[in-house]
């Protein structure tokens, strides 16, 4: 690893091209700046200063170029981090204008923002919930920060940072007769009136695919936009539900059972996070985007 500080020495000789005058600037003896360059110049097996009799400039060699701006680089990298830094430590207030699909809203983000609200209380949340199309979109319209959702964007102003799969499993009453069972085989549906995605949700294409390759025509008792309505239905007894157990909670509500589909068709789902493509983020957005992507991390570790 390069030493730091004979990298700062020799930038600093670079700069003024003498020893001597870098060692008034830097407030250091010049035989120091003289040592750490010399160690440099071992290190990487090569001279990095022309030195010539009755030279009074110090000039680069072609390998003493390639290092200054290397180390330009690493002095550019610093001063972002020291700033960043200040900002963290001075910041007031930062706002995050989250997207997300409702399947979320249940467990996972109060729960995350909560946590993360405790360790930042000085960044508040602006939050959307709506389909993963519309969130694209705005994210595509810098109207938002950050997306978390199941689509996958097809516009190059928008960037997926973070990918994981998930599977999804069915959510039945406790009272039903798949309730006992390890897992279903997704073939076995074919007669259960289930509640199903409109077409205003992403995700129903995922269960269009499943059923054709399952060769089964699903007995929609009820067709919503709302993952909670399907939620809430199968609770009641009313149809079971696919859906994924991690972000409406590990634990399934009182009364209800998360069975493991399996079987020709069934496919994992796409969670994407999503920010605008080559957008310099705040301080604050990146701060909750890394937790975000942890957060998640961490809940579908076992997928």
């Amino acid at each position: 690893m390069i030493n730091s500080i004979g990298l700062r020495y020799f930038a600093g000789v670079a700069r003024v091209g003498s020893i001597r005058r870098a060692a008034e600037e830097l407030h250091v003896a010049a035989s120091a700046i003289s040592r750490q360059i010399h160690l440099l110049e071992e290190d990487l097996g090569s001279p990095l200063f022309e030195r010539h009799r009755g030279q009074k400039v110090m000039k680069l060699t072609p390998a003493g170029e390639v290092v200054l701006v290397y180390a330009r680089s690493v002095e550019n990298g610093l001063d972002q981090v020291r700033t960043d830094i200040r900002s963290i430590q001075t910041m007031q207030r930062g706002t995050v204008r989250l997207g997300i699909s409702e399947s979320f809203t249940r467990e996972f983000l109060p729960q995350f923002l909560q946590t993360f609200h405790q360790q930042y209380p000085g960044i508040n949340f602006e939050v959307v919930v709506a389909g993963g199309s519309r969130l694209v979109e705005q994210l595509s319209k810098d109207e938002l920060d950050i997306s978390l959702s199941y689509i996958s964007p097809d516009t190059f102003d928008v960037t997926v940072v973070e990918q994981r799969f998930i599977k999804p499993c069915l959510l039945v009453s406790g009272s039903h007769p798949f309730a006992k069972r390890d897992f279903v085989d997704i073939s076995e549906c074919g007669d259960e009136e289930m509640a199903l995605p409109d077409e205003t949700l992403t995700i129903r294409g995922s269960y269009v695919r499943m059923f054709a390759k399952a060769k089964i025509k699903p007995r929609g008792v009820m067709v919503t936009n709302s993952f909670e309505l399907m939620r809430a239905s199968a609770a009641t007894g009313l149809c079971v539900a696919i859906v994924n157990k991690y972000f409406g909670g590990p634990t399934p509500p009182r009364g209800l059972k998360y069975v493991p589909l399996r079987g020709k068709g069934v496919e994992k789902w796409p969670l994407n996070i999503c920010v605008h493509t080559d957008r310099n983020l705040p301080v604050a957005v990146r701060i909750f985007l890394e937790h975000l992507q942890e957060a998640v991390r961490r809940a579908t570790a076992d997928d």
